[in-house]
């Protein structure tokens, strides 16, 4: 829930207008699904984990907001081609597996004209230089392909995955600040909060864990830009707008 402005900001740049039908892929607690209800969107949120749905249904019900939920994979989206107007993903669609079948589906259940709005963590940011710390001491995760998921951090990346199938591509690097107390509070954040940190960071010994867990205090400090004793910490996005052709 702490990257509520990232989804305002994506929704907007994505241009949902009322009534539309919106689609927001690997949803989580539905940050994205939020702000593209409160725009006015139709609004289907998908996941793979039915408890982030919950979570999402009950946020929607607390602002009098209406949304769909359904369970459901990225690489294989219930829903028939041309489905959606906006299709969006804010972190989220970036850590499928197979990236080639995520873009395709993508693409596929977006209508002709329609738009595809992505938040993906950049290859140089802090998000990425985490989960370099994590990978050196994680086995790689069931299904990976060795294309790291920061790679849709790039447009050009983006403009391959898509090919000839979006009439155009635009994209800014945005700046994400993450706030707590401190590098420590952050990095128990993540690992309590972030399923796939979690369940990956719970798979290690007592020994390895505390390795990866000084590392990435390490790097969360590196990014700190307060002075005052608290974490202020800069990790930059690509915000991507693509229009189907």
């Amino acid at each position: 829930m702490r990257d509520v402005l990232v989804s305002e900001l994506l929704a907007r740049a994505a241009d949902v207008h009322s009534g539309e039908r919106v689609l927001d892929v690997a949803a989580g607690t539905g940050n994205t699904a939020l702000a593209a209800a409160r725009r006015g969107g139709q609004v289907t949120a998908t996941d793979l984990v039915p408890g982030m749905l919950e979570t999402t249904s009950d946020r929607a019900a607390a602002e009098g907001l209406e949304l769909n939920v359904q369970v459901a994979d990225a690489q294989d989206l219930p829903f028939e081609d041309n489905s959606f107007d906006v299709v969006l993903s804010s972190f989220g669609a970036m850590y499928a597996p197979d990236q080639q079948r995520a873009a395709d589906e993508l693409l596929r259940v977006c209508r002709p004209g329609g738009r595809i709005g992505l938040a993906n963590w950049t290859p140089d940011g802090l998000v990425a230089r985490l989960q370099k710390v994590m990978a050196a001491n994680m086995p790689a995760p069931p299904g990976a392909r060795g294309t790291p998921p920061v790679m849709w951090g790039m447009e050009e990346h983006c403009r391959k995955l898509f090919g000839s199938r979006v009439a155009t591509l635009s994209s800014v690097v945005r700046t994400n600040e993450w706030c707590a107390p401190s590098a420590e509070a952050q990095a128990a954040f993540l690992v309590s909060h972030l399923a796939p940190w979690r369940a990956g960071y719970q798979s290690l010994a007592p020994d390895v864990q505390e390795k990866v867990t000084a590392g990435a205090i390490a790097e969360i400090d590196r990014a700190n830009r307060a002075s005052d004793g608290t974490l202020v910490a800069k990790a930059d996005y690509l915000e991507l707008v693509a229009i189907v052709a």
